[in-house]
């Protein structure tokens, strides 16, 4: 029959003997030893591994750094070139920048520069395919001035709904305000121009809530909206 212990009659749990946890402890750093002196060509080969790739990461960083800095001082002496007046020489500069700055952060303004360059000599299409890239991120300040540049280079080309649509696309993402506004009363114009009336008043009261009540453009805007009701 089993027994049963009244309660407060239990024995007083067994304290940890020292010299055992020691020997156990000793035990273990023994079998440890042991495993590290039978695998020690794996383990030198683990620590290296993690060691040059700790190294192979510092290494990276201090590169991408490196080449992050020397990229924005050698888009500043282009631009310098360019602010003296010299905007074609600067053409085949930044062709040569993006093949080796291509990556950074700065590569993006370069772009926009280069198009820009590109589409007043005369060349709509070549400016358009070095805008695509970074056009299509609308989210990122560069990326939505990129759009805008592309967008009238589309208008210019006749291309009407083609740049339309990336006003509109740009209204609805752009994260600076201004690029939201200068969007939207874009969009209006070209809608009012193709007589979409109704389309161009929509977005011309779209315009009016973004703006504040004592913006010196609002008065124009409310000019614009009605003529169009008008008309």
């Amino acid at each position: 029959m089993a027994k049963y212990r009244k309660p407060g009659t239990a024995q007083a749990p067994k304290r940890p003997d020292p010299v055992e946890q020691e020997d156990a402890f000793v035990a273990k750093a023994v079998e440890l030893t042991s495993w590290a002196q039978r695998h020690q060509r794996l383990t030198v080969l683990a620590v290296g591994a993690v060691v040059l790739a700790v190294a192979a990461f510092l290494y990276y960083g201090n590169f991408r750094d490196a080449l992050n800095q020397q990229a924005a001082a050698q888009l500043e002496l282009i631009q310098r070139r360019i602010d003296s007046g010299d905007r074609a020489g600067a053409v085949p500069d930044l062709q040569v920048y993006l093949q080796r700055f291509g990556s950074t952060p700065v590569a993006g303004e370069a772009r926009v520069t280069l198009a820009q360059i590109t589409a007043e000599l005369g060349d709509p299409t070549e400016a358009a395919s070095i805008l695509q890239p970074v056009a299509d991120d609308v989210t990122e300040p560069m990326g939505a001035q990129a759009a805008a540049l592309l967008a009238a280079i589309y208008e210019d080309e006749g291309n009407l709904e083609a740049a339309e649509g990336l006003y509109l696309r740009l209204a609805d993402r752009a994260e600076l305000s201004f690029q939201v506004r200068d969007a939207l009363a874009d969009a209006a114009r070209l809608r009012a121009a193709r007589g979409d009336v109704a389309g161009a008043i929509a977005l011309y009261d779209r315009l009016l809530g973004e703006l504040d009540e004592n913006d010196p453009t609002r008065g124009l805007v409310e000019m614009r909206r009605a003529e169009l009701s008008a008309s």
